[in-house]
């Protein structure tokens, strides 16, 4: 069966997915065009948030062709250019306002695909019937919709990586060279929106040891997929360089949440570190990092217990421990939202005991270890920085699965049991 293909999926799994994609693409729509700049968290007479920002950032990109973000007269690498680019293309077609609204819809769409491949992720790791479960718990996730009123990366970052992890099970699975070539350029595209899935790859040396890869394959899969990610990367790198007269491979905004992380509970009140003001956004990157240093020095050495629990225990609570969901839509309280949260955490933990039992007993694939090392990866990842649940949101896919998994086996259970007593 081919990666996309559902010919020889039985009736009902093609009709049960029909029917929640339909349904979940209706509600995009429609709470896009009902709430409109409702889930704006800044404003346009402001510029004062992440959302607008980006909407300044393509709105100036339309009529000068620079690419800024801060400040519209001063070029920028503080973020990358996925979204604003995006923002620009529709805009060109539909108007500067229409193209928020044109972007909103697709997001929609991104999120629907989005849906049908954690159904592939889950029948090829699994099977269909896991599949199915797994999308329709995302449908009814509510921060999923929520997501496509928004002007952020989550959508579009959301979609391309579990895109890019469906791509990298077959890559790894079949060791075709197309595959990795599809990966490699996927990737970099993903990079353009986030930076932090660069480390990506380390997920897959992992998986070619778990599949016994040998040291020529890795090397020769490597180069190709890296080749393809550079060609996608280098018109940024071209940019950056005349720009900046430096090569700057990603971004120069590290050192913000950098320092932000460093602060136990995000409480800056509870110690002091020297700043230096500036106006230059390079020279400020700098002096950010050389306050981690300071504080390195002076705070962290000398609380050692207290730090190393807040970046290796709490900042990764911080990813899941609630929904991505900062503003109500169709009367779904954040209570709500977080009791559903809470269900999916806690039978995707069931279900990993179940996995493991089943991993031992080898009735299970080793290639279904992706789940766990992608979870790892975005913890670790995000351990030196900002880590809330906006971060922590893409991944929710991998625990759905796992939630899938408890699901579909305590089924099996129930079912046996009946069986028995009959």
């Amino acid at each position: 069966m081919s990666m996309f293909e559902l010919k020889n999926e039985k009736k009902y799994i093609k009709m049960s997915l029909l029917i929640i994609c339909s349904l979940f693409l209706f509600l995009c729509i429609f709470s896009s065009l009902k709430y409109g700049d409702y889930n704006l968290l800044g404003s346009y007479e402001k510029m004062n948030n992440d959302d607008v920002k980006y909407i300044r950032s393509a709105w100036t990109l339309i009529d000068t062709g620079r690419f800024t973000y801060h400040d519209p007269a001063e070029p920028t690498a503080f973020i990358m250019p996925g979204l604003p680019f995006v923002l620009a293309f529709f805009m060109t077609i539909f108007g500067k306002f229409g193209g928020i609204i044109a972007f909103r819809l697709f997001q929609g769409v991104i999120q629907t695909l989005s849906i049908l491949i954690i159904f592939f992720i889950g029948r090829k790791l699994f099977n269909s019937k896991i599949g199915l479960i797994a999308a329709l718990i995302d449908a009814l996730y509510i921060p999923e919709i929520w997501s496509t009123n928004i002007i952020l990366t989550e959508a579009m970052f959301k979609f391309l990586l579990v895109l890019l992890i469906y791509i990298c099970i077959y890559a790894i699975d079949t060791k075709k060279t197309k595959y990795y070539m599809w990966g490699g350029a996927v990737w970099g595209i993903t990079a353009l929106f986030r930076p932090t899935i660069s480390a990506f790859p380390a997920v897959v040396l992992i998986m070619w040891f778990h599949k016994k890869y040998k040291l020529q394959e890795m090397i020769k899969y490597t180069a190709i997929t890296t080749a393809v990610f550079c060609a996608v990367m280098s018109p940024w790198w071209i940019r950056n360089y005349i720009a900046f007269d430096r090569f700057i491979p990603l971004t120069l905004s590290s050192g913000n949440p950098l320092i932000q992380g460093s602060y136990i509970n995000y409480d800056e009140s509870i110690d002091y570190y020297p700043w230096t003001s500036v106006d230059d956004r390079i020279e400020q990157e700098h002096y950010y990092k050389e306050n981690v240093k300071y504080r390195f020095k002076h705070y962290m050495l000398k609380r050692p217990g207290a730090y190393a629990k807040w970046y290796f225990i709490d900042k990764t609570k911080e990813l899941w421990n609630a929904p991505f969901y900062w503003r109500e839509i169709f009367k779904v309280n954040v209570y709500l939202a977080g009791l559903y949260h809470y269900i999916i955490m806690i039978s995707s933990f069931i279900g990993a005991v179940f996995y493991f039992k089943d991993i031992r007993s080898k009735k299970l694939d080793n290639m279904t270890m992706i789940i766990f090392w992608i979870i790892a990866f975005f913890a670790v990842i995000h351990i030196p920085y900002v880590t809330f649940s906006r971060y922590g949101y893409p991944v929710m896919a991998m625990f759905i699965l796992l939630s899938s998994y408890a699901i579909d086996k305590l089924y099996i259970k129930v079912k046996d049991k009946k069986s028995i007593k009959a």
